[in-house]
């Protein structure tokens, strides 16, 4: 029977702190209900009562480092293997000292002492492992970003180049209506700015290894996004409804991946009043609460192929966005610990949906995975 998605990502560490703190009572219990001597008293009790909160320790550990729920369960498994393989080898350690007429004392306590010590190996050994997949899938999705990144630059320097030139040679003509030529270069060459910044806040997620997430407040960064948007372009109409105070937990950079947004439903909007409306929704999942802000417009939508893009997490020749705009939103979305969805807007346009974990109160750093990945 398949394990539920909930379970899976909250068991991990109440099993592992549930083994140790099943062995540590075991070993309480002896040393209550036994005489034993100074050495054996901290040989055979003591330092297996270490090794058993060693293991409940960890899982503390594992927890106040929120812990992704899966790797949280590949070191309990981790744990409890060590812990059944040192365990049985207690066993047969016995069973061969009976094989010479030699009976050990207090068997079952010999068997518990040695699967303490195999548990809190197995739980080095899973720490080792995991950290070990982290640096594997950050190689692997730093490869898949850093294609992206190349490729976008390429094309998109070399066309907004191609045209800057080709405008540029006919200004020495007189029969071409010199501003608009010169109108088209400057847009030109305010895409490959805005190219450029977007490049640099890549980087910063891409040199930054540790995940950078701290509580910050949703509204006020809202509002001079689209106040920013309403002045460099009058003809928009932006509604922007949100809750006076919307805390969230986000990475430092969330302020790019909402301007991103909001931007791109303006221009690429091709109406001749874009309108675009932000708003926020509480979310419930799993126990934990999010807000997801909203933002629709009356575009022409997302492409479905760049979406899939998006979902599959690199580019080809023949599949790739338009751009770097919706990969820089979606990658610190996930640095965020959050999901990115699209959605069609009725009657006509698209809706970007951005979920972010809601924080409890003042700034402050989080840990954490920053696997998410968009979803549709």
């Amino acid at each position: 029977m398949e394990v539920p998605p909930t379970v899976r990502e909250h068991a991990g560490v109440p099993l592992l702190v549930g083994i140790g703190g099943g062995l540590f009572a075991t070993h309480v219990w002896h040393a209550i209900g036994e005489e034993e001597s100074a050495a054996t008293f901290l040989l055979g009790i003591v330092a297996p009562m270490l090794f058993a909160a060693g293991v409940v320790g960890g899982g503390v550990w594992l927890w106040r480092r929120d812990t992704d729920g899966e790797y949280a369960l590949r070191v309990r498994s981790w744990s409890a293997v060590g812990a059944a393989v040192l365990a049985v080898g207690g066993v047969l350690v016995i069973l061969y000292q009976q094989q010479y007429g030699v009976v050990m004392d207090e068997q079952a306590f010999v068997v518990v002492n040695a699967a303490s010590g195999g548990a809190l190996l197995g739980f080095i050994v899973g720490v080792y492992d995991i950290r070990q997949r982290r640096a594997e899938e950050r190689a692997t999705r730093l490869t898949r970003q850093l294609t992206v990144l190349n490729r976008v630059l390429r094309h998109d320097i070399r066309t907004n180049a191609n045209v800057i030139q080709g405008n540029a040679s006919l200004l020495t003509e007189e029969s071409v209506d010199t501003d608009e030529k010169a109108d088209t270069i400057r847009q030109q060459a305010t895409d490959l700015v805005k190219l450029g910044k977007q490049a640099r806040s890549v980087e910063q997620i891409l040199t930054t290894e540790e995940v950078d997430r701290e509580s910050q407040e949703l509204t006020p960064t809202v509002e001079a996004c689209c106040e920013r948007v309403r002045r460099d372009n009058p003809s928009a109409e932006i509604d922007v409804s949100l809750p006076p105070t919307v805390p969230v937990v986000a990475h430092r950079l969330i302020d790019s991946a909402l301007a991103n947004v909001i931007e791109n439903a303006v221009e690429h909007n091709d109406k001749e009043t874009p309108r675009v409306r932000v708003e926020t929704e509480p979310v419930s999942r799993n126990g934990t609460d999010y807000v997801e802000l909203r933002v629709a417009d009356n575009g022409p939508g997302i492409a479905e192929s760049e979406i899939e893009v998006l979902k599959r997490g690199y580019e080809t020749d023949l599949e790739h966005t338009s751009g770097l705009g919706l990969w820089l939103v979606s990658w610190i979305v996930a640095r965020s610990g959050g999901e990115v969805r699209f959605e069609e807007n009725d009657p006509e346009g698209s809706v970007v949906c951005l979920r972010l974990a809601r924080a409890d109160g003042g700034a402050r750093s989080v840990g954490g995975s920053d696997t998410a990945a968009p979803a549709v």
